[in-house]
């Protein structure tokens, strides 16, 4: 049997990416950017209501930690996360909406 090309493997791996992504959005089973993003909504909201600022920076430090340790700039990754807490502060619901999940 002949080796297949890369562009045949890639159109193969497409297709089955595509089918999983389908196949998860049927369960609307949530991917791991969402649960991320719902454990990080929640941390912050509570140490807002708690007024436990010491604890968001502590959380920021450590994000920014892991980030640094990848390669991005530190004080880039501040500017992000404490743009995170203003808008989470604002809004209760600061997440877009997935269409796919309303019912």
């Amino acid at each position: 049997m002949a080796r297949q090309t890369d562009d045949e493997r890639k159109a193969r791996q497409k297709k089955r990416q595509q089918q999983l992504r389908d196949r998860h959005r049927k369960e609307r089973r949530p991917d791991r950017d969402d649960v991320a993003r719902a454990l990080l909504f929640w941390a912050i909201t509570s140490y807002l209501k708690e007024g436990r600022a010491d604890r968001i920076d502590q959380l920021s430090d450590a994000a920014v930690a892991v980030l640094g340790a990848q390669g991005f700039n530190k004080r880039a990754s501040y500017d992000v996360f404490d743009g995170i807490v203003d808008r989470y502060a604002r809004d209760d619901q600061p997440f877009r909406r997935k269409v796919h999940l309303r019912a």
